[in-house]
């Protein structure tokens, strides 16, 4: 009987021994985590072949460079995309079930998707990157009109970007292996890790997604402990568990953070020791706020219309052809001139456009003509429709114009003796061909250019030469120099040729064969946009 009571014993404190562990470690392991939390658990990705609208001038080179940059990383382990999932690459943010195939087909951890466009105004580059069993993204970084066409300045926005998304993370590293309270985690110096710095372990309880592009705008987490840092190598650090929510909660995988605290500035005290909640209390608050503080409100940008009022120079030159007395011509190099322009924009294509001009000058009228100058005047009105084609979604972005409306020019001249020069009034339906580019982002200068084409026109003089035959043309460039939102100075330089070519019985004494009016006119002005 003691020989059996014996063995007993031995068996049952074998079988303790030898449990105690095996519990203890089945506790750990068993520890609650969070679906979300396993969805992160991310060791491999794959990088999805680079899209572009550039025929591969630039994608070939973007595909090799996130692979340097994902082998430097060394936290991902990068796998070969399979050439046995055929999706499209350029819409994977809109498609999760893609994003899946690829997930299945590799099998990896994660995606990574780059997606490059070439427009007017620069390049724009997208970066997402995938995660999870849904296919959804987690992160999605981008740049927009970027000006660098080089391919070394590409590269250097596509790191940045890269940058921009580890930085975003959720979690910045993972527990490699832990011994009692030592462990290990995959963060180093290379990531801004020093001995003696505490660092969080984490668990990812939720994600919040963007309600329409579903990538991450914030998460929920919760901390399980901390780790102090005793050795630190580039790609590696060690540390000890210093505090923990549970016995045996920290495990391989959980996710690490190291601590960033919101800093603020210390309160202001008054001398009574009271807290100074209000800046405006404060003995310096004149430096914060001046002697007259008022709220600052952003100025609304300009919503219908705009009014321009311009003042500029001619140089004007006028010819007649007499069959007696030969070419005759009239001239002034400096003929002033001023003008009002005005649009109203009845949405974002159309708009309504007017036009008022007004010169009085002399002009020289040629030998043995009686005066010998003459007074001149030079009066233009026009109504005009227009649409724009916009390149961007910015109204006050790149676009051409087109433009269909009525012009009339009128140039009134006194009379001479002998007769030389007649009034003369011009007018039409025109067209107009347009285009407005910004300079860059960082010169707030806009430059254009305009084409005026007469569908039909039309002239009547005071005294007729006869029946004619009509020529007109204009064009104009331009700039604009946005001082404030509401606010420009505008330059332009204006081109405009009337000719006429008579034939038939007129009422003149000596006939005409041929009449112009050429001008070219350097305007300068302000624009007020409302």
């Amino acid at each position: 009987m003691k020989f059996f009571a014996l063995n007993f014993f031995f068996v049952f404190a074998a079988f303790f021994i030898t449990s105690v562990p095996a519990w203890s470690q089945t506790n750990s392991q068993n520890t609650f985590v969070s679906a979300v939390d396993q969805d992160l658990n991310i060791r491999t990705v794959v990088i999805t072949p680079t899209t572009d609208n550039t025929k591969g001038i630039y994608s070939k080179h973007i595909d090799a460079y996130l692979r340097d940059l994902v082998n430097e990383d060394k936290q991902w382990s990068l796998i070969e995309y399979p050439a046995s999932v055929a999706v499209k690459f350029e819409s994977l943010d809109e498609h999760p079930e893609d994003v899946q195939k690829i997930l299945k087909g590799a099998p990896v951890d994660s995606v990574l998707s780059a997606r490059l466009i070439k427009g007017p105004r620069g390049i724009s580059i997208t970066l997402t990157y995938f995660v999870g069993r849904e296919g959804l993204p987690l992160l999605q970084e981008s740049v927009t009109d970027y000006q660098g066409f080089d391919l070394n300045d590409v590269r250097s926005e596509v790191k940045r970007l890269f940058d921009q998304i580890k930085a975003k993370m959720p979690f910045r590293g993972v527990v490699l292996s832990r011994r009692a309270q030592n462990v290990t985690i995959n963060l180093g110096s290379a990531y801004g890790l020093k001995p003696g710095m505490n660092v969080s372990i984490v668990q990812i309880l939720k994600i919040n997604r963007h309600p329409k592009l579903k990538f991450a705008v914030s998460n929920e987490k919760e901390v399980l402990g901390r780790v102090t840092l005793t050795k630190v190598e580039p790609y590696l650090s060690f540390g000890q568990i210093v505090m923990e929510k549970e016995s045996g909660v920290i495990a391989v995988g959980a996710k690490v953070l190291p601590e960033e605290y919101i800093k603020y500035a210390p309160p202001a005290i008054s001398g009574s020791g009271k807290v100074l909640q209000d800046l405006s209390q404060r003995g310096d608050s004149d430096v914060a706020f001046g002697d007259s503080p008022q709220e600052w409100k952003p100025e609304a940008p300009p919503q219908f219309g705009m009014i321009a009022i311009l003042g500029g120079l001619s140089n004007y030159v006028q010819n007649a052809k007499l069959d007696s007395a030969g070419s005759l011509t009239g001239s002034n190099s400096l003929a002033p001139n001023i003008a009002v322009r005005g649009e109203i924009w009845l949405n974002s294509e159309w708009y309504m456009g007017l036009w008022l001009r007004q010169s009085v000058f002399s002009i020289s009228t040629p030998d043995g003509a009686s005066p010998d100058r003459s007074n001149m005047s030079v009066g233009q009105y026009g109504v005009n429709v227009g649409y724009n084609f916009l390149m961007s979604n910015d109204f006050f972005g790149p676009k051409f114009q087109l433009t269909a409306g009525y012009l009339n020019t009128n140039f009134n001249v006194d009379e001479s003796t002998p007769l030389t020069f007649t009034s003369m009034r011009y007018g039409g339906l025109v067209l107009g061909v347009g285009a407005q580019f910004p300079v860059s982002d960082q010169i707030p200068l806009d430059i254009g250019a305009k084409f005026d084409f007469f569908a039909t026109s039309s002239m009547t003089e005071n005294i007729s030469s006869g029946s004619s035959s009509n020529t007109i043309n204009m064009f104009s460039f331009y700039g604009d120099y946005r001082l404030r939102p509401k606010f420009k100075i505008r330059g332009e330089l204006m081109f405009e040729y009337y000719a006429s070519s008579f034939s038939g019985s007129g009422e003149r004494t000596d006939p005409a064969s041929d009449a112009s009016h050429k001008m070219i006119t350097l305007f300068g002005g302000a624009e007020w946009l409302f």
